[in-house]
C-alpha cells in the first residue's frame, strides 16, 4: 500500500498579546529617574521619585527602548508533505517506511533591535565611542541615558538615534524545514505478545528556536537574540529542537505461566484472569543543540543583542574523550574582540544523547465473576543510567563546556494495588 499527501496550512504568529489586549504606550513604557552627575542621589527616598509616565504625544518615548509593528509581514503559514509505503509481512505483523517534510514561512525571529549599527559601519571602530555633541539635548528627558549633552558618535549612525532598542513585536521573516525518514514494525496482539519499534531519522533547520522574550513586558531585553538583525542568515542553523536519531520500541507480553481460565478463554478477561503480565519501553535519542555566546558582548553600544565567539577548531570530542567536565572542545572557541561579529554559529555543539528503560510486572488475580486485584511492580530508568543536561555554553565562564545537572531521576521502583470491578 502506497500513500501520499501535501497539504498547506496557515498559521496565524500572533506572538505575545498581552500588550495588545491591555495597550499602554506604546502598548508599553518603562520610566526611570537617574543621578546626573553620580554624586547627588537621584531623588531621596523620604520624597519619593518625581518621575512620572511620558504623556502620549508625538515625542512620547525619546530616550527609551520601543517597540513596534510591521503590519506587512503578515501570518506565517505551513507547507507539509509524506510519502508512506506499508506492508503486512504476517497476519498480524506490519512494516511501514515513510518520508516526511515540512517548510514553514514567516515565522517569528526573537528580539531583534533594527535600532543597530551595520557590520561596515561597526568596523569603523574606537571612533564609535567618543562623545560628540548631543543633538538631541533638551528633547529628550535628562532622565533617560541619551539626554545627556553629549553622545557616544556611535549612537548618531543608528537609524533611530533618539531611541535605545527599537524591537519589532512579531517579526515574521523566519522559516524551518524539516525533513526526516521514518520506519515502523508493529505486531498486534498474537499469543499474548504485542511489540511496536519505530525510528526516525531527521533534520530541523531553522532561523529562530526561541520566538519571543518571556520577559518582554519589562521592555525590549534580549534572550536569545540574533547576532546581527541586518543579516538573519547567520542565524540558520540546527534548530535548538533538532533530533536526528531516535529510536522508540515497546512491548506487552502476557506470560503463559499460571493463567488462569473462564468461560471465554479466547477473550481479553480469560487472558488476564491471574495472569501476570510484562511491558516495557526503550527510549534512544540523540542530544540537542547547544547554542554558544560568550560572556561580555562587547558591541552592546552598537545595538548588537548577541555577540558569538570565534570558532577555529572542531568543538568536538570523541566519545572517549567526552565527560561531564568536558563535553565539548572548549579550546576550539576564542573570544571575538571589540567591533567584529564571532564566525561561530548559533547551535555549533550537541549535548549528550539521552536513553531511557522502563519496565512493569502485573499480576491480575481473578476474585470473583468481573472482579479482580491487579498488583503492579514499575521500575523507572532500569539501567539507572544518569540523563545528562546541556552543558554550558557561555565562553568565559568557569562552567564553559561542563555540565552540572541531570534531566531525569536515577532509578525509581514502585509498588500499587488497585482493584478492578
Amino acid at each position: 500500500m502506497i500513500r501520499a499527501g501535501y497539504g498547506l496550512v496557515w498559521i496565524e504568529q500572533t506572538g505575545i498579546t498581552t500588550p495588545f489586549t491591555v495597550p499602554q504606550f506604546p502598548f508599553l513604557q518603562t520610566t526611570s529617574q537617574r543621578t546626573l552627575d553620580n554624586v547627588n542621589p537621584a531623588f531621596v527616598l523620604s520624597g519619593g521619585p518625581s518621575v512620572a509616565p511620558i504623556a502620549l504625544t508625538p515625542d512620547a518615548g525619546l530616550g527609551q527602548g520601543v517597540f513596534t509593528v510591521n503590519r506587512d509581514l503578515g501570518s506565517g503559514y505551513a507547507q507539509q508533505w509524506n510519502l508512506a509505503v506499508q506492508r503486512e509481512l504476517t497476519r498480524n505483523i506490519s512494516f511501514e517506511v515513510a518520508y516526511v517534510g515540512s517548510h514553514i514561512t514567516h515565522i517569528g525571529i526573537p528580539d531583534v533591535n533594527i535600532n543597530q549599527l551595520t557590520v561596515d559601519q561597526l568596523a569603523i571602530g574606537s571612533p564609535l565611542l567618543q562623545k560628540v555633541t548631543n543633538p538631541f539635548f533638551g528633547q529628550i528627558p535628562r532622565s533617560a541615558s541619551l539626554g545627556d549633552p553629549t553622545i557616544a558618535a556611535g549612537q548618531l549612525l543608528k537609524p533611530f538615534p533618539e531611541f535605545l532598542t527599537v524591537a519589532p513585536y512579531r517579526k515574521n521573516v523566519g522559516s524551518t524545514v524539516y525533513h526526516g525518514f521514518e520506519a515502523k514494525m508493529e505486531q498486534r496482539l498474537s499469543h499474548g505478545l504485542s511489540y511496536l519499534v519505530s525510528y526516525t531519522h531527521s533534520k530541523l533547520i531553522d532561523t529562530a528556536s526561541s520566538v519571543f522574550d518571556a520577559s518582554i513586558l519589562t521592555g525590549p531585553v534580549a534572550n536569545f537574540p540574533v547576532a546581527d538583525s541586518f543579516n538573519l542568515r547567520r542565524e540558520r542553523d540546527s534548530s535548538t529542537g533538532d533530533i536526528p536519531n531516535v529510536l522508540v520500541a515497546s512491548s506487552t507480553w502476557e506470560i503463559p505461566i499460571g493463567r488462569g481460565h473462564n468461560l471465554n478463554p479466547t477473550g481479553v478477561w480469560g487472558v488476564l484472569a491471574n495472569g501476570w503480565q510484562m511491558t516495557g519501553i526503550i527510549l534512544l535519542q540523540s542530544g540537542m543543540p547547544v547554542a554558544i555566546t560568550q560572556t561580555t558582548n562587547f558591541n552592546a553600544f552598537a545595538g548588537f543583542g548577541v555577540q558569538r565567539p570565534n570558532l577555529v577548531a572542531s568543538p568536538d570530542l570523541p566519545s572517549d574523550q567526552r565527560s561531564p567536565a568536558k563535553w565539548f572542545n572548549t579550546a576550539a572557541f576564542q573570544v571575538a574582540p571589540q567591533f567584529t561579529l564571532g564566525s561561530a554559529s548559533r547551535n555549533p555543539v550537541r549535548g549528550p544523547n539521552y536513553r531511557d528503560a522502563d519496565i512493569a510486572f502485573i499480576k491480575h488475580t481473578r476474585l470473583r465473576e468481573e472482579m479482580d486485584l491487579e498488583f503492579r511492580a514499575e521500575i523507572f530508568n532500569l539501567t539507572n543510567t544518569p540523563a545528562f543536561g546541556q552543558p554550558n555554553g557561555v565562553l568565559g565562564s568557569s562552567a564553559f563546556g561542563t555540565i552540572t545537572s541531570t534531566a531525569t531521576d536515577p532509578r525509581v521502583i514502585q509498588f500499587g494495588l488497585k482493584l478492578n470491578y
